[in-house]
């Protein structure tokens, strides 16, 4: 096939592409002549133009615009395209994308536009993930670009993300460049922490929480903290490190052996409590003991991962809010988040006003939170507003 491919797009699909959402539904693709992966000209069915899109067959996601609009003799995007893009997700991160001891998301795949393509700096290393056909195809070239950019010494492609299954892509964990080390040591969120590149969750660590992690020893007067779903420190590590007892709970075995490893190497163990557990259990128990935190921290992993399975991420988080708030002391703090991409924020904050009433706590809003700087949000992609948080406050009375 020679030239850029040509996918036909209804109505609807036209629309949506012209108002900016990036993302086109397998109903609403007519026609398409390309190969997996390659960038198409998206048209309507009377072939005016609608802009580029990367084409993905297997996903129901069929085409993620990257270029809205444009002639009709308009060429495809190119290499100097793509370079710009790059240099415009680094200029908006400033010096974090430059290779320093910290941690910094410098693609966060369609919110930058980049299709399913998400790279994590880790100190001297990038771990990316490639979710769909695009990025694939063309990720490593632009991969080895940004590395000799940032000056950074090995990238590692942790291509074994489950979502790579509904593109038709194998799972799997690829050297691009360099040679990246089993264990990494680098500062995160206001704490030093273990990473695992090659089997840790996501690309490692989760960095969309490291502007609240960092401010977090400011919203707790005091100890102890319940830090649930702590993950490998979470917020845990930089409230110990200010001095807060802390006890911190999560289900996965490797992921607690790295923050505990943390926690040993800042000098932080005495302050820690690390438990290994399901956070359902443990509320349950302390609140049939009559224990109570002024200090807790909700961060769990998604509830759900498609609109059908919105009633249970529902019931979900109302549960969780019951529990933990029966287990707050009066005047005491919560700081909660819903990472679900499925549930928007309203909806969150109903979620959680629904625990409060079942557990007769009174509650005040402090602030309303969100994903660190480094994670954008478009607008037009409402999908990209993924995490959702609250600060709050239980009455005294």
């Amino acid at each position: 096939m020679s030239g850029p491919g040509t996918a036909v797009v209804s109505g609807r699909g036209a629309r949506r592409a012209r108002r900016g959402h990036p993302w086109i539904h397998r109903e609403e693709l007519r026609s398409v002549e390309a190969e997996a992966g390659a960038i198409v000209r998206v048209v309507d069915a009377a072939g005016a133009p609608c802009g580029w899109a990367a084409y993905s067959p297997g996903s129901r996601i069929v085409l993620r615009m990257v270029q809205r609009g444009g002639a009709a003799d308009e060429p495809a995007p190119a290499a100097e395209f793509w370079a710009a893009r790059l240099e415009r997700a680094l200029a908006t991160r400033g010096a974090a994308a430059a290779a320093g001891p910290g941690c910094a998301r410098l693609f966060h795949a369609d919110a930058d536009g980049f299709p399913g393509l998400t790279v994590d700096r880790y100190g001297a290393h990038l771990v990316a993930q490639r979710t769909t056909a695009w990025a694939e195809r063309h990720g490593a070239a632009l991969l080895e670009r940004l590395a000799a950019r940032v000056g950074a010494e090995s990238v590692l492609a942790r291509d074994d993300a489950p979502g790579r299954e509904a593109e038709g892509l194998p799972r799997a964990v690829v050297q691009l460049v360099g040679t990246t080390p089993a264990q990494l040591e680098v500062e995160s969120g206001g704490a030093l922490r273990r990473v695992d590149p090659w089997h840790g969750h996501k690309t490692g660590l989760y960095l969309d929480q490291q502007d609240n992690q960092r401010r977090a020893p400011g919203w707790f007067a005091a100890g102890p903290v319940l830090d649930a779903f702590c993950g490998e420190g979470g917020f845990a590590l930089p409230l110990a490190a200010a001095g807060l007892e802390v006890m911190a709970i999560d289900q996965s075995r490797p992921g607690l052996e790295r923050a505990v490893a943390a926690a040993e190497a800042a000098g932080l163990e005495g302050r820690i409590e690390f438990v290994h557990g399901n956070v359902f259990d443990l509320l349950a128990e302390a609140e049939a003991e009559g224990r109570r935190w002024p200090g807790i921290v909700l961060d769990p992993p998604p509830f759900a991962r498609r609109r059908s399975a919105a009633a249970g991420a529902a019931r979900g988080y109302r549960d969780l809010h019951r529990r933990a708030l029966r287990c707050l002391a009066p005047g005491g703090r919560m700081a909660t988040f819903c990472c679900t991409a499925t549930v928007g924020a309203e909806e969150f904050e109903a979620m959680v006003r629904e625990g409060a009433e079942e557990a007769a706590a009174a509650l005040t809003v402090l602030a309303r939170l969100g994903p660190a700087a480094d994670h954008p949000e478009r607008l037009e992609l409402p999908e990209s507003r993924y995490l959702k948080g609250l600060l709050l406050q239980r009455d005294a009375g």
